[in-house]
């Protein structure tokens, strides 16, 4: 699972005086890129999905209002997610955000998720915070065959705070989640070379059935690298 609601959010900034006023836009403002990438390892919240993962997609952007699909190869079959909503901007650069993602997986790589994704946050300099709360609904049974909860309701927590490319996120699983996917922290380093984004990353992930280690406890590193550009 993943989507790029990080590049749309990129730019805010956050100051302790808010002023409530939109951002103008106009006609002009309507961008449409793209970005392609790949993941030594395919880490989302936490979760472990593949190696060597290549990945692409489309986002249109225009007065505050996002849309998009992002396409990955995962081995089993291939995992494309649409997402689309809206995000506000005060003058002061903290913003709002809400929005609607779907997951879907061709072969058996995974089950359908739908969810509905909330956003604050917004930056002050060089220091930067991020926050998302999801609430989602998943087509098949967690912890199905390892003796975990079963259900189809899940919650999701996440805040990263950002320093000069460096970033340090948590997020938390809640409902009929929480035994199997657990928690995690991720910690890493993005930076800009010679056209494409660079990132390193450190990934614990605790309390997680879906691991299938002993002690439900993992730490993996990835790298990941990609370029973004314009289409229209």
């Amino acid at each position: 699972m993943n989507k790029k609601i990080s590049s749309l959010l990129s730019g805010s900034v956050f100051a302790a005086s808010v002023a409530f006023a939109p951002i103008t836009t106009t006609a002009d403002d309507a961008i449409l890129t793209g970005n392609a990438g790949i993941l030594s390892d395919y880490i989302f919240r936490g979760i472990p999905q593949d190696t060597g993962v290549g990945n692409g997609g489309l986002d249109l952007e225009y007065a505050g209002f996002y849309l998009g699909t992002w396409i990955a190869d995962v081995g089993d079959g291939v995992e494309y997610d649409l997402y689309g909503g809206y995000i506000y901007e005060f003058e002061s650069g903290f913003y709002l955000g809400a929005g609607y993602t779907s997951y879907q997986y061709s072969d058996d790589f995974d089950d359908e998720y739908n969810e509905i994704n909330l956003y604050a946050g917004g930056s002050a300099g060089d220091v930067s915070l991020d926050l998302e709360y999801t609430t989602g609904e998943y087509n098949g049974d967690f912890g199905d065959g390892n003796g975990g909860i079963e259900g189809d309701e899940y919650t999701f927590v996440a805040g990263t705070i950002g320093y000069n490319g460096v970033y340090l996120t948590y997020g938390d699983f809640g409902d009929d989640a929480d035994d199997d996917l657990g928690n995690y922290f991720e910690v890493g380093y993005t930076m800009d070379l010679a056209g494409f984004e660079v990132t390193g990353a450190v990934v614990h992930t605790s309390d997680a059935d879906i691991l299938g280690t002993d002690d439900d406890d993992e730490t993996e590193a990835y790298v990941s690298i990609s370029w973004g550009f314009d289409v229209l």
